[in-house]
């Protein structure tokens, strides 16, 4: 298929019928990305090496115009994409460099046990900051095939079991248990290794059956508190209930994710704007919700919408998930650019979420209505490195010299590992990743 075809693609095609995948994170859908990105085979063609080229306050975007909606018996509501004369500045080779960068500033190896740190002066990141930086090698993984990547997702889980060991149910926060089940799920499908399959059952099993109740109409508790009820928790565990579904074929999970997804939308989604709150909890009598709006929790909603929507074809979860974008993008940006979230605890690494989420979801039902936004925030990311080639959460604000915390770092290095790259005339050939040579060898899982 030629270029000018790839550009034909648009939302009025079945999703289904373009990208038939069973796994979610495997070769098929390496397949529809490759009908996504329109670099993506001449990338191949003009580099030198493995290509790791990944693959609180309410500001306003600049609107951009698109045609209106048409409805086909059966189908989603659809949209006719014109494919963006934009051109982003970074190239694939600047991913590569994002990448580097964050590897070698962030991630140790020793005794073939992978640690994420914490900061550019040390200490380790956190249970579920491990659990997402995991899924930043997966997203590059996923992009390259690179052997080396792979053999991180087993050091990295070494380093998780030394340290954790293998049971991690003592940790009451349910949501952090969740974010490792949807790394270790996506792991087993990179990998094949059932360890990974089996931890991920053997903790969502649990935590569900701890989390669950029917106060406040259902859903999971965030916590062993059982003291309100998440959109942290309930999302991602949705997500991992289709993975399980599909890793397992066990309609149950499938049953679950409907339940806690819908049990979200009827609780903490606003149908007329798009919104995904934040939680739910009893104030004396009287039931609250807390209506502040983080773009993790709009990603994880469109993820679930997505996945339940590739796995059942009802057209609902399409709507749910293209009306939650919709807002990500008027909303939680400034002058289109994701806002920040906060810096040094969890909120910088809220974007990462929402844009791995996000870009999956529209490269999975070929949607290019949003390609151009997600470029600009790659390009603003870029464009505010500092010397080493490392970004902050902030977009808009140049990256300094000084402490700079892991887990706000890996933002960026998600946009830009999603995000179409400059087209490949552009490009010059990317030099080798420093990093990754570092990385060595499969490590078997004890």
């Amino acid at each position: 298929m030629d270029f000018p075809d790839l550009l034909r693609f648009s939302r009025d095609v079945p999703p289904f019928t373009m990208a038939p995948v069973r796994h979610r994170w495997g070769e098929a859908s390496l397949k529809s990305r490759g009908q996504f990105l329109l670099s993506a085979a001449a990338v191949a063609a003009v580099t030198a090496v493995v290509a790791v080229s990944l693959g609180h306050t309410r500001g306003t975007a600049a609107s951009s115009a698109r045609p209106a909606p048409t409805l086909e018996a059966g189908f989603a509501t659809t949209f006719v994409s014109t494919p963006s004369t934009y051109v982003p500045s970074f190239t694939a080779a600047d991913s590569d460099s994002a990448l580097d960068s964050f590897l070698t500033t962030f991630y140790v190896v020793s005794g073939g046990r992978g640690v994420f740190k914490l900061t550019t002066t040390g200490s380790q990141a956190p249970f579920w900051q491990q659990a997402e930086m995991l899924e930043v090698a997966e997203d590059a993984y996923e992009r390259s095939h690179d052997p080396r990547l792979k053999s991180m997702l087993t050091q990295v889980y070494r380093g998780i079991i030394a340290r954790y060991g293998k049971r991690w149910t003592s940790n009451h926060y349910n949501d952090d248990i969740m974010w490792m089940v949807i790394a270790d799920l996506r792991a087993y499908e990179f990998t094949g290794m059932l360890t990974f399959r089996n931890q991920a059952k053997w903790h969502f099993d649990r935590v569900y059956a701890r989390a669950w109740s029917r106060d406040l109409g259902g859903g999971l508790w965030w916590t062993t508190a059982r003291d309100s009820k998440n959109a942290c928790v309930n999302g991602p565990a949705a997500i991992a209930a289709v993975e399980l579904y599909e890793a397992f074929h066990d309609t149950s999970y499938l049953r679950k994710a409907k339940g806690l997804y819908q049990w979200e939308k009827n609780t903490l989604f606003d149908h007329d704007s798009g919104s995904v709150y934040d939680r739910t909890y009893r104030s004396g009598t009287a039931i609250t919700k807390d209506d502040a709006n983080y773009t993790y929790n709009q990603g994880t909603f469109i993820g679930a919408a997505g996945l339940l929507y590739a796995a059942t074809h009802d057209r609902v979860y399409y709507h749910d998930a293209v009306k939650a974008l919709d807002y990500t993008k008027a909303n939680l940006t400034a002058d289109g650019v994701l806002r920040s979230e906060g810096s040094g605890r969890d909120g910088g690494g809220f974007k990462g979420i929402f844009a791995r989420w996000a870009t999956k979801f529209t490269r999975d039902n070929n949607i290019r209505d949003y390609d151009e936004w997600f470029q600009r925030n790659a390009d603003a990311a870029w464009s505010h490195r500092n010397a080493t080639k490392t970004i902050d959460q902030d977009w808009t604000v140049q990256t300094g010299d000084g402490r700079l915390f892991a887990f706000d770092c890996s933002s960026a290095v998600v946009i830009l590992l999603a995000s179409p790259p400059a087209p490949a005339q552009t490009q010059a050939a990317a030099s080798p990743n420093n990093a990754l040579q570092a990385i060595t060898g499969a490590i078997p899982i004890p």
